[in-house]
């Protein structure tokens, strides 16, 4: 099964910090690229109360269905994927369906929830931009528009919790960029999306 752990820190970022972040590291527009998550649930919410996320991303040239669940032990989160191309996730997305096959079909039913009751409940647009500042820690800054809302975040994607918070706490001091906390973006664009 494609499994893998997310340790990630965030924090909610000001037009200008993000600006400022995007000149303090040679980032322009070619830096970056962009992805657009389609969020699944079902209509009771199951993956919601479990406080688990379901999307299917589109990338440039691929797309995937990742499912995000907390871990039984430690921090961040479970990653459940089955790499797709473009055309078949565009073809499950017009169909208002996953992939009924698979790992994250097999792992939903696992969990005692039936792949064919979720539907897509909301979209959200990501411009990213992605640096390596060590082996262990990598710097995305994100723009993302859903649902009537626009707002930039940082997340430091790190290997090691422990350090890698302590990373992230230096870098933000050191950028004087004081932490905003912010709810992941299944949340922001489930709340945004119920608000319309």
């Amino acid at each position: 099964m494609s499994q893998e752990v997310e340790i990630e820190f965030k924090t909610r970022l000001t037009s200008k910090q993000y600006a400022k972040l995007m000149t303090d590291y040679n980032l322009t527009e070619q830096d970056c690229f962009t992805q657009t998550n389609n969020y699944f649930d079902t209509p009771d919410h199951l993956l919601k109360k479990q406080k688990m996320g379901l999307r299917i991303r589109l990338l440039p040239t691929e797309a995937e269905l990742t499912l995000k669940s907390p871990l039984v032990t430690g921090y961040g989160l479970l990653e459940t994927t089955d790499k797709l191309t473009l055309t078949e996730a565009k073809d499950l997305i017009d169909e208002d369906n996953i992939l009924l096959t698979g790992n994250v079909a097999t792992y939903l039913k696992d969990l005692g929830i039936d792949p064919i009751k979720l539907t897509s409940f909301g979209q959200l647009t990501t411009k990213r931009a992605e640096v390596a500042l060590t082996p262990d820690n990598l710097l995305v800054l994100d723009e993302s528009w859903y649902h009537g809302q626009h707002d930039f975040e940082l997340e430091m994607e790190v290997k090691n919790a422990e350090s890698g918070k302590a990373f992230f706490v230096n870098f933000l001091n050191r950028h004087g960029i004081p932490y905003s906390p912010t709810k992941n973006k299944i949340e922001r664009t489930f709340a945004a999306k119920m608000a319309e």
